[in-house]
């Protein structure tokens, strides 16, 4: 009898435990789901907030250049972009916020953070390329030779992955080449989709994309440092700037004027319709010197050319004369035959007027009508103009890729922007500062201003999102393009899994904190 209420007893405590260990189970289970429930619901939240933060970036993007530099630009703009509240009012303790931050450039390194974005303007774009080297031949392996670190072999094997056809460069690779590796795979034969392809192409290292910056937080942490100071050691590297501040896929720009009202085209066939524009837009002078040089060209010679004349237009005459640059109009005379000559030898003196240009080849009055030509007229009817490389930001690499600018022209160009921008000196709105401030002469700023821009209208940007109490951090890089209406993303990648890369006082979380706490207290 004992032993069998002993056994019973046994058999109550094992089901008792195991009723318990189930209730356990089942409670630890519970636990695990509202851990997992509460973490997905704060990686939706950080999703949202890093999506909100995207779209601050396409509505200030999208507006003209005017409207972003009176909101305070989009170089370094902590007022716009840093700790921006998403959710949450601001004295709860649980909010939702972002930063939108980009690369500070020091010389030859990566320096941080600032609260902005990048300009893919000032990069080389690597599909602008195969344009330079249809003009002229050797250009763009010239371009690409001016980036830290290149080869030639490398130079030649970028141009053969970008370019259509399938023969090899002289040190370049082409299919050939990449069928023949472990994974074998075919060149694109065109623009890469991201810069990260390049590291597909024959030699291009990571070392060379991103500088030793491997969780992309635009600067050297101390593991970074060492490995960088390794390989230097070594002789395998040097510092430099990454590859990624230095080339694009993406940069494009609006042809409107800053205002971001449409151009007027000087070479439109309608001369009577271009008068009109032009009278409303930049007075009668200059609309009559512009139409009267479609009609009849620069004047070459010797007479004497009156300044100030308004001559009547007879738009029965053609168009026959097309600007190949704004700069055309610069420096140079027009002999214009008045409305009631019925003769057709244009080369006689009788009944002609010569009038000089209302755009005079002087520094002084260029520095005032150059910006608002640049601004207001284009020979380009293009929507947008892709490729061309900001002079205002572009490091002397880049500059110097220019087809027309040697590496010294590039440092004078990089010394001398240091001492203002466009904000202070409204000169400097358009690259023909380089011009009349005398880094340039006439003829190489009309060779190179196809080439050039003081605008853009795609950027590059990584955003923070995180929430007001400690947790995971939500980080993307995105390109918006805001060359077309509306902004679009272009880009999107995931840095999550490269760690939060930045504390939260960087990011002004904790001064914000610590606003809000001195405003409950008060």
């Amino acid at each position: 009898m004992i032993r069998r209420r002993a056994v019973i007893l046994f058999v109550v405590l094992v089901v008792i435990m195991m009723i318990s260990l189930a209730g356990m189970s089942y409670v630890l289970t519970l636990s695990t789901e509202s851990k997992a429930a509460y973490l997905a619901g704060q990686d939706l939240q950080l999703q949202n907030v890093v999506a909100s933060g995207a779209e601050l970036l396409k509505a200030f993007a999208a507006q003209s250049v005017t409207a972003r530099r009176e909101a305070g630009g989009y170089q370094d703009n902590p007022d716009r972009f840093r700790n921006v509240l998403v959710f949450g009012e601001e004295e709860d303790s649980r909010q939702g916020r972002f930063s939108i931050v980009a690369p500070k450039i020091n010389d030859t390194r990566l320096d941080g953070i600032r609260f902005g974005a990048e300009n893919e303007s000032a990069k080389l774009h690597l599909g602008m390329l195969r344009v330079w080297e249809e003009e002229e031949p050797g250009t763009a392996r010239l371009a690409l030779m001016r980036l830290p670190g290149m080869s030639e072999s490398m130079a030649d094997s970028i141009l053969d992955w970008i370019d259509a056809d399938t023969s090899p460069r002289q040190q370049g690779a082409e299919a050939e080449f990449y069928s023949q590796l472990g994974m074998p795979y075919a060149p694109r034969n065109g623009v890469p989709a991201a810069l990260e392809e390049l590291l597909l192409v024959r030699d291009v290292t990571r070392e060379l994309l991103f500088a030793g910056d491997e969780n992309f937080n635009h600067r050297l942490d101390a593991a970074e440092e060492r490995l960088m100071a390794d390989d230097t050691a070594d002789g395998a590297s040097e510092e430099h700037l990454p590859w990624t501040s230095l080339v694009t896929v993406y940069s494009a720009e609006r042809n409107t004027a800053e205002s971001g009202e449409p151009r007027i085209d000087l070479n439109t066939a309608d001369l009577a319709r271009l008068h009109q524009q032009l009278v409303a837009a930049v007075g009668q002078e200059w609309a009559t010197f512009i139409v009267a040089y479609r009609q009849y060209g620069p004047y070459r010679g010797n007479e004497p050319a009156s300044r100030g004349a308004t001559p009547t237009i007879d738009f029965g005459v053609s168009g026959t004369y097309r600007l190949r640059s704004l700069l055309d109009v610069v420096g140079v005379s027009v002999r214009i035959r008045e409305q009631d000559d019925d003769r057709d030898d244009r080369d006689s003196s009788e009944g002609t007027l010569i009038i000089a240009s209302p755009f005079p080849d002087d520094p002084v009055e260029m520095r005032s009508y150059l910006p608002r030509l640049l601004d207001l007229t284009t020979i380009d009817t293009r929507k947008s103009l892709y490729g061309r490389i900001n002079v205002d930001e572009a490091p002397a690499e880049v500059l110097a890729s220019v087809p027309g600018l040697d590496e010294a022209t590039a440092s004078r160009i990089v010394t001398a922007r240091a001492g203002a921008s466009a904000d202070d000196d409204p000169s400097r709105q358009h690259p023909t500062w380089l011009l009349t401030e005398g880094l340039v002469d006439l003829d190489t700023m009309r060779g190179i201003l196809p080439y050039v821009t003081s605008g853009g209208d795609v950027f590059r940007a990584q955003i923070v999102g995180y929430l007001s109490k400690p947790g995971p951090m939500y980080r993307v890089e995105v390109v918006v393009d805001a060359t077309g209406t509306p902004a679009r993303l272009v880009y999107w990648k995931d840095l999550r899994m490269l760690g939060p890369a930045y504390s939260r006082e960087e990011l002004g979380a904790e001064a914000a904190s610590d606003e809000n706490q001195l405003a409950g207290a008060r």
